[in-house]
């Protein structure tokens, strides 16, 4: 049988692809180019990053070692407008937005599977740590590496006909696996940060991107000013460091109004919510307007129980307070499956 391999060029996918090659399938890659070659030029690179040219190139190494076809394909447009775009205006509005997780929804999964269709496969495949059963997506053995998360958003019908054929390994066997069958790629280092803001400042990427940092005010919860920001772009709910203001006491981020330029330093216990309300929703199974289950604020979050109600806004109210940060993701689960999750939005 047929299957399209999404080959990002790193030693996931590179697994991934050896073994349904083991398993006696037809194995064909595909590596999806998302920036030009020369915007990495710009960044003074000091760690790994996911999309640069490097990627493009051990890709094809990795497709000649395999034996495998391998097609590459352009979508830098798509992924400036689908992902860039909508990232930058998540932190024009105060928001602190996944772009990983809208790449996998617009990008990744959508482009695999309409391409595999194109050649006639009916299956396609991803190197991210997770399972699926009877066309549902589940948490990975390994938890430490469990990709779950990020596939929250991803469309009901760009799961039916995934396999992820390495999400009952651990990162350990993957790369010995990879290392036994001589793939270059054995020990290369996993992706940092956002692929593209590759030197993890956001200030030289909004600068890229001709966004204008304006300093404004930092007050306390009584509105006092006490200090002074330098673009409340560059700030997320929860930071703590780099702040800039002495206040004799640990002060956190608790507000970002974009329409004021004002940012909102309290103490951490200002921080935890109850309850918070998500919009751009989606679930992989049918669901009841109201609901019990568990659920992530962000990838490294234990899980909490909620109670879900369903509308033109999910509403979802937390067993115990927690940080949910405005333009993040909750995502839901039952035990082991994933049901799906929203983007958070500000809530007062």
């Amino acid at each position: 049988m047929r299957v399209v391999v999404a080959m990002s060029g790193g030693v996931d996918s590179a697994v991934s692809a050896l073994l349904l090659k083991l398993r006696g399938y037809e194995v064909i890659g595909i590596h999806f180019k998302t920036e030009e070659d020369t915007f990495f030029s710009k960044f003074k690179l000091t760690h790994k990053v996911c999309c640069s040219p490097d990627d493009t190139m051990d890709a094809r190494k990795i497709t000649k070692k395999l034996g495998i076809e391998l097609h590459i394909l352009d979508v830098h447009e798509e992924f400036k407008r689908e992902v860039i775009s909508e990232f930058v205006k998540g932190y024009e509005m105060g928001l602190t937005p996944n772009p990983c997780v809208i790449c996998n929804r617009k990008i990744k999964f959508s482009m695999l599977r309409n391409f595999s269709k194109r050649v006639n496969a009916k299956i396609w495949a991803t190197g991210h740590y997770s399972r699926v059963k009877n066309g549902r997506i589940m948490v990975a053995i390994d938890g430490r590496k469990d990709q779950s998360y990020f596939l929250a958003l991803v469309k009901k019908s760009d799961v039916t006909g995934l396999i992820l054929p390495i999400g009952e390994l651990d990162k350990n066997k993957v790369r010995e696996i990879a290392k036994k069958n001589g793939l270059e790629v054995s020990s290369k280092p996993d992706s940092q940060d956002v692929c593209f803001v590759p030197d993890g400042k956001l200030g030289n990427f909004f600068s890229s991107q001709g966004e204008k940092l304006s300093p404004g005010l930092v007050v306390d919860a009584e509105g006092k000013a006490i200090g002074k920001h330098i673009g409340y772009q560059l700030y997320t709910v929860g930071q703590r460091k780099g702040l800039g203001i002495a206040t004799g006491k640990k002060a956190y981020v608790v507000d970002i109004n974009s329409k004021t330029n004002i940012i909102t330093v309290g103490g951490k216990n200002e921080l935890f919510k109850s309850y918070t309300e998500l919009v751009s929703t989606n679930f992989l199974i049918d669901l009841p307007n109201e609901f019990e289950c568990e659920c992530k604020i962000r990838s490294t979050a234990p899980r909490v129980r909620c109670h879900v109600e369903v509308g033109e806004v999910v509403k979802v109210r937390f067993s115990k307070p927690v940080i949910p940060v405005p333009g993040q993701i909750v995502a839901f689960y039952d035990g082991e499956y994933l049901l799906g999750g929203g983007v958070n939005r500000h809530v007062q």
